[in-house]
């Protein structure tokens, strides 16, 4: 029984793992259960076995995704943080990361990821479950972070740290359209304006 559950336990993640590599790609339209099966060398029938159908895998699969991104933004404003706690100002640092032109090029693919599964979950009732856990656990993360910079004195105590929160995941948005349109707003337009929002908000703390 227990050599069972192992190989069900990794036959689930080998087909999770293939089909989230070919979401990040593709559109879920265009992905075939036959080309997943080829990849894993895995039949049809674990795979609804598992999932139940070719959605249920699809669903499966955005919400790793979704998982990884939000960790990966954790991570990284973990470290912002770190730094700023120690030293310096939590704005500046995290606009040094910003003008790195290889992470802007990987937060805009995880922001258009992250708001593809949350549009998914906003039509798809089967996916919302999961989607609102992995949320919950994500924005309790970032408070709980913008709360130790608001206790430190490197963020303005005008705004709590779910607002902080709020703020910060709305300038993310409007990055995630990044590259989409060439009329769109460009890196430059983009960090000047923020910069100046909150240098207007916050005199003392941003240099």
């Amino acid at each position: 029984m227990m050599a069972d559950a192992a190989n069900t336990h990794s036959a689930s993640d080998v087909l999770i793992e293939a089909t989230s590599r070919r979401l990040w790609s593709e559109d879920e339209s265009e992905l075939r259960i036959l080309d997943i099966c080829s990849e894993t060398n895995l039949s049809t029938s674990v795979i609804y076995g598992h999932f139940g159908s070719r959605q249920g895998l699809i669903n499966a699969s955005l919400l790793r995704i979704f998982a990884l991104v939000t960790d990966e933004i954790i991570e990284n404003l973990t470290t912002s943080a770190s730094h700023t706690l120690s030293k310096g100002s939590f704005v500046n640092a995290l606009f040094n990361l910003l003008n790195d032109a290889d992470y802007q090029e990987r937060l805009n693919r995880q922001r258009q990821m992250f708001f593809r599964v949350s549009a998914t979950a906003l039509s798809r009732p089967s996916i919302r479950p999961g989607f609102l856990e992995l949320y919950d656990r994500y924005i309790e993360r970032a408070d709980a972070i913008h709360q130790d910079l608001l206790d430190g004195g490197h963020l303005g105590k005008e705004l709590t740290a779910r607002q902080w929160s709020l703020f910060f995941e709305g300038q993310m948005l409007s990055r995630a359209f990044h590259g989409l349109s060439s009329n769109w707003y460009n890196q430059d337009d983009w960090l000047r304006s923020t910069h100046e929002m909150l240098s207007t908000a916050n005199p003392k703390i941003i240099s």
